[in-house]
């Protein structure tokens, strides 16, 4: 055959499994969009089901939870269906969660059309740094990790002008007919161009174990949720130790156990550990403020839901278009630039949002947030592969099952903290209820400041291991 069928044919190639990996992330585009567009409409949402925003606030923190647990299990549903099979079963579901929260006539059906739709995002959003770990050349990884990151980043940027424009001018409802409409067009895209790209493993799964973990951190996101009601409350205690007696006895039960579910050695890598919980945490601070300042833009300062989502997308705009150049930086310059250089700005917005957080204007929250997300686009594509490329090869679906899971319940945790800090704020009758949740707030941005600070320290430790690992295993 002459040289230019092969090159002809590796092209050829390549942009299949570009398009695929594009495929899975439009979906997980879609599912992440309706995640924080809802975030804008919680004020009308609270009137019209007349609940408060600790419990409205469900419809994402659930959300979130059910995603992280479907994601628990991504290591082996990627050994055992293929590609395809996962994508049509996350696009079915995701419509028809959908469709049922479209035409909700109470909160708990909202709830229930929204833990099916996060059926659909968590297998697809885990497939699509599969396929890219698996199907894409290894020194081009920081460069398709950050293309994805993008279209998936795009989402949370979009998200909160998309809901507060459909809110305005239509209602909340919309929001879930329009995101219906764009799924059924990404998946007739998708079942041409994604296939199967290693052969399938009929593997035993541990449902005991699997039963357990999940039971854990839907104990523990209720729990920290609680804190809304003192730390004297019972129950916060009650479900935060029951959480933590059910991830001991997953532990035990997963060393025991020969079925698949999760590879627990992956954690013996302290360098990965670290990586992972500064994964969780710039997680955790992006959703928590993606949610807190809707309603502060809304309660506070008196604008429409229109402001409230508009208000946010200039920074998240252009940060998101920087994330491809941002995973580029990571291949010619390393890590230590990104992630130092993201987590610094992390911390930055969050401090400058707490020190004017009695009092933020318009034109503040644009700036703030705009370098609040900068830092994140810098860093959270960069700080996952960066977790992968510490991993050995044969456990790298279990570290982005782990990477993938943390993200997901980071922003449950973040949104059901978040809230309870300004709810513990709002229950007081010092103050008018503008003035209450503006102080919430403050406390909640100075709370995310730390754990930026928490992030650094954590990549530091990370290259630290990470330096030692490779002059041990320079000398042998």
């Amino acid at each position: 055959m002459p040289p230019l069928f092969f090159i002809g044919e590796k092209m050829k190639k390549q942009t299949e499994n570009t398009l695929a990996v594009l495929a899975t992330a439009f979906m997980s585009f879609v599912g992440i969009l309706t995640e924080t567009s809802l975030n804008v409409t919680f004020p009308a949402m609270m009137k019209q089901f007349n609940v408060s925003l600790d419990t409205i606030q469900w419809t994402t923190t659930g959300y979130l939870l059910m995603i992280a647990i479907i994601m628990i299990s991504s290591s082996y549903q990627n050994e055992r269906f293929t590609a395809k099979q996962l994508f049509v079963t996350a696009a079915i579901a995701f419509m028809v969660g959908s469709i049922i929260s479209a035409f909700a006539l109470n909160f708990y059906i909202l709830l229930l059309g929204r833990l099916i739709s996060a059926l659909g995002v968590g297998l697809c959003t885990p497939m699509m740094f599969n396929l890219i770990v698996e199907v894409m050349p290894r020194d081009e990884w920081g460069l398709y990790m950050g293309i994805a990151g993008l279209v998936v980043a795009m989402a949370p940027t979009l998200g909160p002008a998309f809901g507060g424009s459909i809110s305005y001018y239509l209602n909340w409802r919309w929001i879930f007919i329009i995101a219906t409409i764009f799924a059924l067009l990404v998946f007739i895209a998708g079942i041409f161009v994604i296939g199967s790209y290693h052969p399938v493993k009929k593997k035993s799964f541990n449902w005991l174990a699997y039963a357990i973990l999940s039971a854990g951190m839907v104990s523990l996101v209720i729990g920290v949720n609680q804190l809304s009601k003192g730390l004297k409350n019972w129950r916060l205690w009650v479900l935060l130790i029951l959480a933590a007696i059910l991830f001991i006895l997953f532990v035990r039960i997963s060393k025991r156990s020969t079925s698949k579910l999760l590879d627990l050695s992956v954690f013996e890598d302290r360098t990965f550990i670290f990586g992972a919980c500064a994964y969780f945490l710039l997680q955790f601070i992006n959703i928590g403020v993606s949610f807190v300042l809707p309603n502060y833009i809304q309660i506070v300062n008196k604008q429409t839901s229109l402001i409230g989502g508009l208000v946010l997308l200039p920074g998240s705009i252009v940060a998101g278009l920087l994330n491809p150049y941002f995973g580029r930086l990571y291949d010619r310059l390393g890590a230590k630039v990104p992630l130092y250089g993201g987590a610094f700005l992390m911390a930055l917005g969050s401090f400058l949002l707490a020190n004017w957080g009695l009092s933020l204007t318009t034109w503040m929250i644009i700036c703030f947030y705009g370098i609040l997300m900068l830092g994140h686009r810098m860093s959270f594509s960069n700080t996952m592969a960066q977790s992968l490329k510490i991993v050995d090869k044969n456990l790298k679906a279990d570290a982005t099952a782990v990477c993938q899971t943390a993200q997901q319940l980071a922003g449950s945790m973040g949104t059901a903290i978040l809230a309870a800090i300004i709810a513990v704020f709002q229950n007081k009758q010092t103050g008018s209820y503008a003035t209450l949740t503006a102080q919430g707030s403050r406390i909640a941005f100075y709370f995310t400041f730390g754990l930026g600070i928490l992030i650094l320290v954590c990549d530091w430790f990370m290259f630290k291991l990470d330096k030692k690992t490779y002059k041990r295993r320079k000398c042998n």
